[in-house]
């Protein structure tokens, strides 16, 4: 809590809500249980508890040597959603793609391969898997308070924010992971104010506000916001978790922020 003090919010009302209504998802969940997809699982693999979460935030291009030096030392890489052909691009084969967005994604999937295994939520759209039927699907089903879904009881189900990065979190740690290391986790806009992805895409001025941590302001879109306030639940759910975030965006700036005030981090 004493973190969270150090975040100054504009209110967002109820404008910010995970994508898809729930008509639409128990659609999806129906759709995706009928395929008979392998399903996640907790389980243990061979590893040195560090898992590595690629995103999509501005600072990512700025750390292509780093992650590829985690690939060679043997560390689970994680790419969500368009940091997949980001990674292709250069040469990095992700283990593992995690997406819980029930929208069309096949944009940032393009270059999908028999390597990767692609871990897609019951309530992602149905061209999803269509898009991924060649390849390894690993099926997980996704927690929320609004998805009381009758089709999902007795199955395990992974909660853990509105994001696909977040949620990624939750995976690693249900796989056995505590310690994750972020690149493209900035939960901000660029230095120009304007920014929010490493493909040079905008966000609408209109929808950009600020936050302040540690004295620091940061530029924002709402779901930004909503990420980097959601990141900050994570130490109240998940025991002795420690991230390592790479580059100055907001989150980073959180966890230092932590550090300094002798908190988890």
């Amino acid at each position: 809590m004493e973190a969270l003090r150090q975040v100054t919010f504009q209110s967002l009302g109820d404008s910010i809500k995970a994508a898809g209504a729930v008509e639409e998802q128990r659609a999806n969940v129906i759709s995706a249980l009928a395929r008979g997809l392998p399903e996640f699982s907790p389980a243990l693999f061979r590893h040195d508890g560090a898992m590595v979460l690629v995103g999509s935030g501005p600072s990512l291009p700025d750390h292509l040597e780093e992650i590829r030096q985690e690939q060679l030392r043997g560390r689970t890489i994680v790419a969500i959603k368009g940091a997949h052909d980001w990674l292709m691009e250069h040469g990095i084969v992700p283990d593992v793609w995690v997406c819980v967005d029930p929208r069309d994604r096949r944009n940032g999937v393009q270059r999908k391969n028999d390597q990767t295994v692609y871990m897609l939520a019951s309530r992602c759209d149905p061209v999803m898997f269509d898009h991924l039927k060649d390849c390894k699907v690993l099926l997980w089903h996704s927690w929320s308070d609004d998805e009381n879904l009758a089709e999902l009881a007795g199955r395990i189900r992974v909660g853990g924010g509105t994001t696909s990065g977040l949620r990624a979190v939750n995976l690693g740690y249900l796989l056995g992971f505590s310690r994750f290391v972020l690149y493209g986790f900035d939960s901000c806009l660029a230095a120009d104010g304007k920014t929010k992805r490493f493909t040079g895409e905008e966000a609408p001025e209109k929808a950009i506000l600020p936050m302040i941590v540690g004295g620091r302001s940061f530029l924002c879109n709402g779901a930004m916001a909503m990420q980097a306030s959601e990141f900050q639940e994570i130490y109240k759910v998940i025991p002795g978790v420690t991230f390592d975030v790479k580059g100055d965006g907001l989150i980073a700036c959180i966890v230092s922020e932590r550090r300094k005030k002798g908190l988890p981090a």
